[in-house]
Formats: structure tokens, sequence, C-alpha cells
């Protein structure tokens, strides 16, 4: 039961969070209450059911039929499914917290192509509160602030997320991160029919992940030995 409580609750704070991607900054978080962007038609509780009420309502309002952009459903899938991960131990808190952020700031930055700092903040101070202060971590977020001054050809967001994957990463991995997002950068950029300003913090995000996925099949292979 408590795996359930774990799943729900995820899908309540991924819907949550893409609440505060839409409206941060322009708008407050908590007021309006939740509606239709198509028609403002108020949502009522029955449509506010994480991943069950888009799927019941067909991803459409249920007053003006009008599309509701499937991000949300799989936000709200992928938060649901990490933190199921989580309560069958299969990712830490400070992994989940990572990944949670990673998420929130990558659409984000894509949607925006801006790095909202008080949100990168609340996670990364309850990161802290997780895991603690360390070198690595200080090098990135000096870098950040000399980036908001100085070009340094990448921009202040990219060195504060990276600051937040030093918190449990060591430097062979966040350089790792690096590469695997570099990869998957040229790769998208590569495809893009129009090549202006691509957003970094996803690539990053992916990276962090990739590399989350791999220590843990490496882990349960060696586990598996000793059995």
């Amino acid at each position: 039961m408590i795996h359930f409580y774990f799943f729900l609750v995820g899908s309540i704070v991924a819907s949550f969070l893409g609440l505060v991607v839409d409206r941060f900054p322009e708008q407050s978080i908590i007021v309006p209450s939740s509606h239709c962007n198509a028609c403002g038609q108020k949502l009522a509780p029955r449509d506010l059911v994480p991943v069950l009420s888009q799927l019941i309502n067909r991803l459409r309002c249920r007053f003006c039929q009008s599309k509701i952009p499937i991000r949300y459903l799989i936000l709200e899938l992928v938060g649901s499914l990490l933190f199921l991960a989580t309560s069958l131990s299969y990712l830490t808190i400070s992994q989940l917290v990572l990944l949670i952020m990673g998420i929130t700031l990558a659409l984000y930055d894509q949607r925006e192509q801006e790095y909202p700092i008080l949100i990168w903040l609340f996670f990364h101070l309850l990161l802290l509160f997780l895991v603690g202060f360390n070198l690595l971590m200080t090098i990135f977020l000096a870098l950040g602030i000399l980036a908001h001054f100085v070009d340094l050809r990448i921009g202040a967001g990219d060195f504060l997320f990276l600051a937040s994957c030093s918190t449990i990463f060591n430097l062979t991995e966040v350089l790792l991160i690096i590469q695997i997002a570099s990869i998957i950068g040229l790769l998208l950029f590569g495809l893009k029919s129009k090549k202006d300003r691509l957003a970094f913090v996803p690539c990053l995000f992916c990276g962090s992940s990739i590399l989350i996925m791999i220590q843990f099949i490496v882990l349960h292979q060696n586990a598996l030995r000793f059995i």
C-alpha cells in the first residue's frame, strides 16, 4: 500500500510542478485557481485528479473540448514512476530530488529559454539538507556566479545545475554527464531546422538521468554476483 501512496504523491507533486512551470514568475502559483487556459472555466475537483482525469477526459477540457498538451500527462506519469522507484529503493531520496528538479528546470529552460533561480534554489537547498556541502559543488557555484557577469560560453544556469549534480556525483561522474549532454546537444542542434539557441539544461538532465540509470544497472549486476 505504501508504494501506491508514493505513486499518488509523485503524480500530485508533478502536477503542481507543471503548474509552476506554466505560471512562474509572471503569475501567482496560488491564484487564480486551476482553470482551462482556452476557455477560462474553473476546474472542478474531478478534473484535477492527476493522470486519471486526463485519461477520462481524453486529454481534452471537459467544458470546451480544447486539447490539453500531452506534456502534462507525461510529467505526471514520470513523477509518479520516480516516486514509486524511490519507494521500491531503486532510487535514493537525493537522486529523486535531483531528477524532479531536473525535469522542472529542463521544461522551464526549453519553454522560456531562462533559468528560474528561485526554483533551483529551493531544490538545491533541499539537496544540501540531504547531502551537505562539498568542494566540487562550491566550484560550480562560483562558476555560475561568474558566468552571470562574464561570458564563459556556457550559461550560469548550466553551472548551477551542475553544482546540484555535484552534491551526489563526483568529478569523474560530472564530467561524464557533461560529455553525454554535449553529444545529445550536438545531435539535437543538428536536427534543428532553425539554428538558434539550444537549451542545454534539458541535455544535462538527460545526461544525469542516464548516469543514474547506469549506476543502478551496475549496482544490481554486482549484487547478483554475490547471490
